[in-house]
């Protein structure tokens, strides 16, 4: 394989680098992806259980203390600002407040996964291309050999060219299978927190409600001045 990367050329040499990059990169992404989409980044079973405990309890003011505990935590950050956003929300207000926390964590991971999906897509165009540059410098070559050796040098060449396909293909059909994995995991950990985020707001507004003169709702939810920090 060595003598392959070295006698392809300059042109060829290069797109092997080229290669190699996108490869390293590739691997690189697949593996922060991995950590980036674990449950401790957005919800744990333990997590969810202990919160909507204290949720069915309309204890509001240990939620959120809970909450308060997991500052990396997804669900934690949602179920807090619904807190936070009770007092002077609606709902709907509640539920944008969520889905706006939401969208701003998940927004790094999602570039990682478009990031992915960009190498799988870069490495078998680099494939083709050292083949399409391979395969000139062949004919290049035959035009030059003579009698018995054209078919060698022929050859030769092909084999050589149709490397970078095929190291293209290896290093792009694993980049697609990890993007679209990644992708249905992170719609699946988005689901779980918007489950949760809806089961919070259900709670507060069933629970304590006061209604001033203007006939607006606000959820009487207390808590201290500690914030987390989204």
């Amino acid at each position: 394989m060595t003598s392959v990367i070295f006698n392809s050329g300059l042109i060829g040499f290069i797109i092997w680098l080229l290669l190699f990059a996108v490869s390293t990169a590739a691997l690189a992404l697949i593996l922060r992806c991995a950590w980036s989409l674990r449950k401790a980044v957005f919800l744990t079973p333990i997590f969810k259980q202990e919160s909507k405990r204290y949720l069915e309890q309309q204890d509001w003011q240990s939620a959120f203390d809970y909450c308060q505990k997991f500052p990396s935590m997804l669900g934690a950050a949602v179920i807090s600002e619904i807190l936070l956003s009770a007092e002077t929300r609606d709902s709907a207000g509640c539920q944008e407040a969520a889905s706006a926390v939401i969208d701003r964590r998940v927004r790094n991971v999602l570039r990682q996964i478009s990031s992915l999906s960009m190498c799988a897509n870069i490495a078998p165009m680099l494939g083709l291309l050292g083949t399409v540059t391979g395969m000139v410098d062949a004919f290049t070559g035959l035009g030059t050999a003579m009698g018995p050796e054209k078919a060698s040098i022929l050859a030769i060449a092909i084999s050589q060219a149709l490397y970078t396909t095929a190291a293209g293909l290896l290093a792009a059909i694993p980049a697609i299978t990890f993007s679209v994995i990644f992708r249905n995991l992170l719609e699946k950990r988005i689901e779980s927190v918007t489950d949760l985020s809806n089961f919070v707001i259900e709670k507060i507004s069933r629970s304590h409600y006061e209604e001033p003169d203007a006939g607006e709702y606000q959820c009487a939810v207390y808590h201290d001045t500690t914030t987390m920090k989204l």
